[in-house]
């Protein structure tokens, strides 16, 4: 069954928006995931390395607490964030201005967790930071169905994964390089976000939409309903259940290394540098040939429901026998994955958005999907590893994919 019309209407650009080249939007969709992954990904380890200072005997129930208020204000930036950017009339069109403003918020509050010697203030902060890039994502993700015509999203979608994959990448490089002084890395990794949001606001075609129609406006109210697609809420759930199994082992990384294999802190953040830098290398030549494949075939489900089928078999070495060198072969199965997933996840999600008009807020509640299983994977893991250890954490992350995979096949508005 071919791309239904109302999926291909979504991602084709919207009245008041002008269809860009894909040679010319597309570094900035990579340059835009990759401005906040860097600071995302540094950010979360740097964290768990300050809080194993601060507290080493109460350090996971702090992340767990951290992790979860950050994931809960990022969902909330996510649909908010994107009502409100579907919704601005500006010189510099709906887009810029939230880029713009959830950058500079962003940054400030993650060098702020640096600054701060206090836990509450620690905290907040990094709810304030989790906001503002729930904010960035969700209106960078409306960039596609703004600009990008149908049969073009799907490389849209590998150049957002590659820039994401990079991103990852250097922020693991990043965090490892100062894992052993956090405070330093936490001031000096978030400000990059902020020069990609202001490339993206110079570089990226914008349009005066301050002399918006009564009619469209009228569209816009009607925007704050909840979607009532089948296929959308599938989508959700295949994206939530597909994060979840990732974050339920990667949200303790660093601990993992520390407290699972014996790693000196310092070593560990060796080994998280090498793991991310073979992730994203092999994550960007997955990425790279599952967008061009999937536009070309006009397949999405296959490539999207395989990635988490192949997480699930790299879980299984871990598994039989947890070793450093197992872990590495995980790490290898994760950046397989995500670079087939991320390269056409985004063109699936644009394809079952149910209107237009609401894209970015519709996208926000799909990033939803990717932002609760950062609430849900540390109360539980931490739950799992106080009580049943890191192997019932490999396990239930094992089910957690095959289970996203499922889901997946279930999805019948596109193929």
């Amino acid at each position: 069954m071919m791309i239904n019309a109302s999926a291909a209407r979504a991602a084709v650009p919207r009245a008041g928006n002008q269809v860009v080249r894909l040679g010319r939007i597309g570094p900035f969709l990579l340059i835009g995931q990759l401005a906040w992954a860097v600071p995302g990904t540094a950010g979360a380890t740097l964290l768990q390395s300050l809080a194993s200072d601060i507290d080493p005997a109460g350090k996971v129930r702090l992340i767990t607490v951290i992790a979860a208020a950050g994931a809960i204000t990022s969902a909330a930036g996510t649909v908010v964030g994107g009502q409100l950017s579907d919704r601005t009339r500006s010189r510099i069109g709906r887009r810029s201005p939230w880029l713009l403003g959830s950058s500079l918020v962003a940054a400030l509050a993650l060098a702020g967790c640096g600054a701060t010697t206090s836990l509450v203030a620690l905290g907040v902060l990094y709810a304030v930071f989790q906001l503002g890039i729930g904010t960035w994502t969700a209106t960078l993700s409306a960039l596609v169905p703004d600009h990008v015509e149908a049969e073009k999203v799907g490389r849209a979608s590998s150049f957002a994964g590659l820039g994401y994959l990079i991103g990852q990448t250097v922020g693991g490089v990043m965090a490892g390089l100062f894992v052993t002084h956090p405070r330093q890395g936490l001031v000096a990794v978030p400000w990059l976000i902020v020069l990609g949001a202001v490339l993206i606001a110079v570089f990226v075609p914008t349009r005066d939409n301050r002399a918006a129609s009564r009619a469209e406006r009228r569209s816009r109210m009607r925007g704050l309903a909840v979607p009532t697609s089948w296929d959308f809420w599938l989508a959700f759930a295949g994206r939530f259940l597909f994060i979840l199994a990732i974050l339920m082992i990667t949200q303790f990384m660093l601990y993992l290394f520390t407290d699972y294999l014996g790693l000196s802190k310092r070593d560990a953040g060796g080994v998280i540098a090498v793991a991310t830098s073979l992730v994203g290398v092999l994550s960007a030549v997955t990425t790279v040939a599952a967008g061009v494949l999937s536009d070309r075939l006009q397949r999405r489900k296959i490539f999207v429901g395989g990635a988490p089928l192949l997480l699930a078999a790299g879980l299984v070495p871990v598994l039989a026998a947890p070793s450093l060198t197992t872990v590495f072969l995980f790490f290898a199965a994760v950046g397989l994955t995500l670079g087939t997933y991320l390269a056409v996840d985004q063109a699936l999600m644009v394809a079952v958005l149910p209107d237009p008009e609401s894209a970015a807020r519709d996208l926000g509640v799909l990033s939803i999907g990717s932002t609760l299983p950062g609430v849900v994977a540390p109360v539980v893991g931490g739950a799992l590893v106080g009580t049943l250890g890191y192997r019932t954490v490999f396990v239930t992350s094992l089910i957690l994919a095959v289970a996203a995979a499922a889901v997946i096949t279930g999805i019948r508005s596109i193929r």
